[in-house]
């Protein structure tokens, strides 16, 4: 049963353009900790909780290759938009003594609606974690996380956390639903670059 017509079907596919690629350009990504599962994932885990406006993404996945190769993949922040499309800018401005700043753009798309978005990522960079932060709040009122890497059975396991809150407007239930779904998408990505470097 259709819910949203007129201008809440517009309002609705706008918001469907703001974030349809939302995690697909975070590839340096977000929070405070790993999300802690018994066994390694063979198949990705994502949970989207919303609190306060506020959305956080927990997710993990495991790979054949080391974290090292994994690292790589993560840190290499001029190649991104090669292997993640969505992305059409991401370049190193600064490289610091923690790690760099890093400023990406990218266009989420949906139907007859296009929405930019401008990240000014603060990335700090650690042997088997990488924080970063946006500092320019341009399209987020916060906007941080981290990917955490860890060995398990010959595999590593890769831990990712995301907190944003958005400065447009968008139905939480619609924003988590394609949260979750781009972060499947972003994870498959992944796989698939890490697995071409090993």
């Amino acid at each position: 049963m259709d819910l949203v017509m007129g201008r809440g079907h517009q309002q609705a596919a706008a918001g469907r353009t703001s974030v349809r690629r939302l995690l697909c350009f975070v590839v340096i990504a977000l929070m405070t900790g790993p999300v802690l599962f018994a066994d390694p994932p063979s198949t990705p885990r994502i949970e989207v909780i919303e609190s306060g406006g506020v959305y956080t993404v927990s997710a993990a996945f495991a790979v054949a290759e080391s974290p090292e190769t994994v690292m790589r993949v993560l840190t290499d922040y001029a190649r991104i938009p090669r292997f993640m499309p969505d992305v059409e800018i991401s370049r190193v401005l600064e490289r610091t003594a923690t790690g760099a700043i890093v400023e990406q753009e990218a266009v989420s798309r949906f139907m007859l609606f296009a929405k930019r978005i401008h990240l000014v990522l603060d990335v700090r960079e650690e042997a088997a974690s990488l924080r970063f932060r946006d500092r320019c709040g341009r399209s987020f009122k916060s906007y941080e996380g981290v990917w955490t890497l860890s060995e398990a059975d010959s595999l590593t396991v890769v831990d990712y956390q995301l907190s944003a809150s958005p400065s447009f407007e968008v139905p939480g239930f619609l924003l988590k639903r394609l949260l979750k779904r781009d972060a499947l998408q972003m994870i498959e990505r992944l796989r698939a670059e890490i697995a071409g470097r090993s």
